[in-house]
């Protein structure tokens, strides 16, 4: 029981714990952003990295960053 005790708080910290940033330039259009093809490279899973790009299509001339921190929760 104490080990599973153990998992599940550790598994709680690691589900609460903020995603960092993958997206570096701070001052970068979202537009710029799918340009550079940097979307392809995204550290995040599928779903998530989906959702960063349907949002830069939708808003190219959002920041990528905030993009990004409003489709991961940063």
């Amino acid at each position: 029981m104490p080990r599973l005790a153990l998992l599940a708080a550790v598994a709680g910290l690691l589900i609460a714990a903020p995603a960092t940033a993958q997206i570096t330039d701070r001052e970068q259009s979202c537009a710029d952003w799918l340009k550079s093809g940097a979307h392809r490279k995204s550290e995040y899973s599928a779903r998530v990295a989906e959702r960063i790009r349907a949002f830069c299509a939708a808003n190219p001339k959002m920041k990528a960053i905030d993009a990004e921190m409003n489709m991961t929760g940063d």
